[in-house]
């Protein structure tokens, strides 16, 4: 390709002012002054290019926040608070909305989006910020070339590091205004929808800061690196990386992953299976589904279970394949969708709001273990206003815009939520469940509940573990109707337990630093390789690393072949 046009300097410097605005205008039109100062562009030529390239990106915003309307991923990424604060300010009143946003720091892009997202004329926009443009492009540019030009010929080569000091300035000036701004305006969001966390029977959880840590926000690969390295540095250390296969004798790799729910659960001890929710399961064995629905039913009326129910995988992770069934239909389309020659869970549904994990931990050779972590789980939901639909609390709720894919249906592995219910306006303080499962991937929310572990709740899990073949490391997760009786140790059941695998999920409470969810991390870590070795100092041996590389691949895409969750 020919680049020669580029040798024309004032074409190169026009383009460099024309695509400099859409980076940082302020830099840009400082720029602008210093070509004119130097002579190397006149002044209408860089008046023009500055100008045209301000109006181009100003209209591109636009365009962003009319996509918002229709595009999930623009509505997770662009929809934030600094927007519902915008679009506040614009409804008063759009012309000094729009005019003025320039003057003020950190709403220029919010508002451009919000002109955009709420449908404002095309015209009446396109009006008011080239009107808006040209003042503020001839007011910037002249003081530069004025003052700037005042400045470059008394101190000479020094003015420039003065004029770059203060676009410097200027900038930083403005990123910290806009986080200010966003700061507040998500201290103002989370006074307002504190209460939206106050279910029945749970503790209430009122917002401190963002309602999306930064923890959720780092794609999971890079999140769990510094992890993989602290887990190869004690693989060398105890001389092998699949060690913590022994973690947990009777589960299969430790329950790392992979493990039978079923199994888990039925190692619990008759003593104690009233404090596990009653369940069955069931194989998909026969190509015709119809025969494994009989079998359903059949096992269904022999333990007593009745719609609703849960059905689920036997062997799971995150909440995929979970649904609430209501009756024989569904239950027949589930069984028809699953995959042949797997176990599926049948489990009575426990109604209760109240969610959590209680991650046990023993040391063995140890008389009593202890609950190192209790963890609420409230399921992603909106509050109505009497006013919005359930699709537009969802865009303007930074958690649930967050996982806007999930609930428009968007993801191949979560059925969403019906159309008929995205267009439904809840009434003021309803709350709407916008997913079954409360799992973290669809926006479910984590609150760290370690201050309400008492002596009562730790002898009832410690002794339930104890029932089980030797289990160290693991978490119950369970239903329960009061946090109160919870304390107790009373009124819960247990609907999963998970083996080595499982997080000790209060490290996702929202209000935890990443030093601080790191640092726990690696102490699970740390306790879980050296629980293994002492097992493995007892005789129990750890799974080889060309059958544990097997067994995790064929894990892996049995997952991705589940029915969809909701």
């Amino acid at each position: 390709m020919d680049f020669s046009f580029l040798h024309n300097s004032l074409l190169t410097h026009s383009l460099i002012l024309f695509f400099g605005t859409f980076l940082q205008e302020d830099l840009a039109v400082i720029t602008g002054g210093m070509f004119i100062i130097n002579k190397q562009l006149p002044y209408f030529l860089a008046f023009a290019s500055l100008y045209f390239g301000i109006i181009i990106s100003d209209l591109g915003i636009y365009g962003l926040g009319v996509a918002a309307r229709t595009v999930p991923w623009t509505q997770k990424y662009l929809l934030n608070n600094r927007v519902q604060y915008a679009k506040k300010k614009i409804e008063k009143n759009i012309i000094p909305s729009v005019a003025l946003c320039r003057l003020i720091p950190g709403l220029l892009f919010p508002t451009f989006i919000a002109c955009g997202w709420l449908g404002i004329s095309f015209f009446q926009f396109s009006i008011i910020t080239i009107i808006a443009a040209a003042i503020y492009a001839t007011v910037l540019l002249f003081l530069v070339t004025t003052v700037g030009a005042t400045i470059v010929h008394q101190i000479g080569i020094a003015g420039w590091i003065v004029l770059f000091g203060i676009s410097i300035s200027v900038i930083i000036y403005k990123s910290i205004k806009a986080s200010k701004m966003s700061f507040e305006s998500d201290n103002n969001n989370n006074s307002q929808s504190s209460e939206s966390l106050s279910l029945k029977g749970m503790p209430s959880y009122a917002w401190k800061e963002s309602k999306v840590a930064l923890s959720e926000k780092i794609p999971p690969l890079l999140f769990y690196f510094p992890v993989g390295i602290q887990w190869l540095l004690l693989g060398i250390y105890h001389r092998s990386i699949t060690l913590p296969t022994a973690s947990n004798p009777h589960i299969i790799a430790g329950g790392l992953w992979g493990e039978s729910k079923s199994d888990l659960l039925n190692q619990i001890s008759k003593e104690h299976h009233n404090y596990v929710a009653t369940f069955t399961s069931i194989k998909r064995i026969s190509a015709d589904s119809t025969a494994d629905f009989k079998t359903a039913l059949d096992k269904l009326q022999e333990f007593e279970i009745t719609f609703p129910l849960v059905a689920k995988p036997d062997i799971g992770w995150q909440g995929y394949g979970v649904r609430l069934i209501d009756n024989e239909d569904e239950l027949r389309d589930y069984i028809a969708s699953y995959p042949m020659s797997q176990s599926l869970i049948l489990q009575k549904y426990i109604p209760h709001s109240g969610e959590a994990g209680v991650f046990y931990i023993r040391i063995p050779g140890e008389k009593n273990g202890y609950i190192s972590s209790l963890t609420f789980r409230y399921f992603p939901h909106v509050v109505g206003d009497g006013v919005s639909t359930v699709e537009e609390l969802i865009a303007k709720d930074e958690r649930t815009r967050h996982k806007l894919k999930f609930f428009h249906g968007d993801d191949n592995r979560h059925a969403g939520i019906t159309p008929e219910t995205l267009r439904s306006v809840p009434k003021t303080g309803d709350k709407i469940r916008l997913a079954f499962i409360g799992s973290l991937r669809v926006g479910g929310t984590y609150r760290d509940g370690s201050s309400f572990i008492t002596p009562a709740l730790t002898e009832r899990f410690d002794k339930i573990a104890q029932s089980m073949p030797p289990f160290y490391f693991g978490r119950f997760d369970i239903r329960f109707e009061s946090i109160d009786k919870l304390q107790q140790g009373e009124d819960f059941s247990i609907i999963e337990v998970n083996g080595a695998g499982s997080e000790a999920i209060h490290i996702w409470d929202i209000d935890k630093s990443l030093p601080e969810i790191y640092k726990i991390l690696f102490g699970y870590q740390s306790l879980l390789f050296k629980i293994s070795a002492i097992n493995r100092k007892n005789g129990i041996k750890h799974m080889g690393i060309i059958n544990f590389l097997k067994y995790s691949m064929s894990y892996n895409k049995l997952v991705h072949s589940y029915p969809r969750s909701e």
